[in-house]
């Protein structure tokens, strides 16, 4: 340890011929090189020993203190998120100014710099701008929920869920479809539609499968998209099953807390990203989200499994997967070589396009596209085939339901006619 009082009170017994003693032995006795005691020997020249004790840059403001020019340009760039947590504000903040090329003109003019996560808890204090995320705290009567380790390999377990929320801050709800990765915590896939659906989880399968592969479970809540209480299988665990994926049915939030809390976090960054990236529309929304927003996240967020080994499988060449995640209804051919569905009629066809006959009453499944909307095919016999609406035909059904309606505007003549037949009868 250096003692720099004594070296400064030995230098100066020194200087005054008090004492004769070499700077090797104040170095010695102080732990200060010669160098540096040669130095400190011009100082007591100019200063006394307190004097010399004080800090040098007292009284003075650090070099990396920022200037009102730099606090001013902070306070002016939050206007645009008024609701935003520190750590998103400092990366936001970052991103779009301190590393954008382009804002080199007000770096060097106000003097903007690369900023701790303290320095801006200090402002948002000093400004009295509050944080959206809530820690919350757990008194001694709280229950807890024991943590669980995460599966060592990718692939093994991915949870997924759905997170309703006004993205667009419009007004209007809107649900997206998420998974996460157990083993790392990186967000696979979402797709965003106007409620949460089958068809919302079916495009989210789609993007796990295609960008990762199949896994080996999913882990979700009773949702009746996942779940029957009869013990049937939905139409997502149908799919699921063709594809040898195992479903896991948890009965609490808490029990798929991991999901939960990526979902917090991205309802709360995501509102300001959509701002920020002038995201206008769904469609807009799900490309985005898919193609750049998901491995943004990622790389702040996700971390390295236990295990470098994956469990996600190819998909098989061989495998139509448009053929899988569709909703699949028995029906039965009709007259004229078709099928109805939805009040409408659809004709079976071949590969050339032409009319393929069956037999009237063969049992058969449609397999209604949830990924391409209007899009039937039929399936017998293990072979796909494709259909065309007929136009202009119309199902029994529907002739019932447009008589219903004209009936209900010409109400008047109908029951005129009625009262005429009725006296008719009469007579």
């Amino acid at each position: 340890m250096k003692n720099k009082k004594k070296a400064l009170e030995m230098l100066k017994k020194k200087m005054n011929g008090e004492e004769k003693i070499t700077y090797e032995e104040i170095g010695r006795q102080t732990g200060y090189s010669k160098r540096q005691l040669i130095r400190l020997s011009v100082l007591t020249e100019e200063k006394d020993i307190d004097s010399i004790l004080l800090h040098g840059n007292t009284g003075r403001k650090p070099s990396i203190t920022a200037t009102d020019s730099e606090i001013s340009y902070i306070i002016e760039f939050k206007k645009k998120y008024p609701v935003i947590t520190i750590a998103q504000f400092r990366d936001i903040y970052h991103e779009d100014v301190i590393w954008n090329k382009e804002k080199k003109e007000d770096i060097e003019k106000h003097k903007l710099k690369i900023r701790s996560y303290y320095f801006y808890e200090m402002i948002f204090r000093k400004q009295g701008w509050k944080s959206p995320i809530k820690h919350k705290r757990f008194g001694m009567n709280s229950e807890s929920h024991p943590l669980r380790d995460p599966s060592p390999r990718r692939g093994m377990l991915v949870i997924i869920d759905g997170t309703p929320h006004d993205w667009f801050e419009n007004g209007k709800t809107q649900s997206l479809h998420n998974a996460v990765d157990d083993a790392t915590g990186e967000i696979l896939g979402g797709w965003f539609m106007s409620g949460e659906c089958l068809e919302g989880y079916s495009h989210l399968l789609e993007i796990i499968i295609t960008k990762h592969g199949i896994p080996a479970c999913f882990y979700s809540d009773r949702y009746g998209v996942f779940y029957n209480e009869h013990d049937e299988p939905t139409q997502f665990g149908r799919m699921c099953e063709e594809l040898g994926i195992h479903m896991i049915i948890a009965n609490t939030p808490e029990a798929r807390g991991k999901v939960e809390r990526k979902n917090f976090t991205i309802q709360n960054r995501l509102l300001n990203d959509i701002r920020r990236y002038d995201i206008k529309s769904l469609e807009q929304l799900n490309k985005w989200y898919n193609d750049f927003y998901v491995d943004y996240l990622n790389k702040k967020f996700a971390y390295e499994p236990l295990e470098k080994e994956s469990e996600y499988v190819p998909l098989d060449d061989n495998t139509n997967l448009s053929s899988i995640l569709c909703r699949k209804e028995t029906r039965t051919i009709l007259n004229g070589n078709c099928v109805s569905y939805l009040r409408n009629y659809y004709q079976i066809i071949n590969e050339e396009g032409n009319n393929y006959p069956m037999y009237k009453g063969t049992e058969i499944i449609l397999l209604i596209s949830l990924l391409n909307p209007g899009e039937i095919k039929i399936e017998y016999r293990n072979k796909i085939f494709n259909t065309k609406k007929i136009k202009n035909k119309k199902t029994s059904s529907q002739k019932g339901l447009e008589t219903l309606i004209r009936n209900k505007k010409q109400m008047a003549e109908v029951l005129r006619m009625v009262q005429e037949k009725n006296k008719l009868n009469k007579r």
